[in-house]
């Protein structure tokens, strides 16, 4: 593998347990008990490797999938049903994002130098 691609490896490791160390700790601050943490962080990995694994499947088929996932994971907790319009608009911006993403330079974006395109281009309004 390229050194640019076990760089990118290695962020991804950092963030990966930078998240999950920050989860553990939140946990504590919150009051969970030492026993119970590690167990909860399990819960909150799975969780997280789920979303992946849906935004993945969703990003790879059409946009009914991509919504079905952005319904159950982003507003699943909402009183009221997500409308169409909002839906077909957030669906559009997770494409947007991703392919804004995949043409940006590796080394910018590794430095933290990432450009994201604005919501209000995306309103359902």
């Amino acid at each position: 593998a390229s050194a640019g691609a076990e760089d990118a490896r290695a962020l991804s490791q950092a963030l990966f347990d930078l998240m999950f160390d920050d989860m553990d700790q939140n946990l504590r601050e919150l009051g969970v008990g030492d026993m119970s943490v590690g167990k909860k962080v399990k819960q909150m990995a799975r969780a997280f490797y789920g979303r992946v694994a849906a935004y993945e499947d969703g990003l790879n088929a059409d946009d009914a999938a991509l919504g079905e996932a952005l319904v159950r994971n982003l507003y699943g907790t909402l009183d009221e049903p997500v409308v169409q319009p909002r839906l077909a608009a957030m669906a559009a911006y997770v494409r947007h994002q991703v392919a804004a993403l995949a043409g940006q330079d590796e080394t910018a974006v590794m430095e933290g130098r990432v450009a994201f395109a604005g919501p209000e281009e995306f309103d359902d309004a």
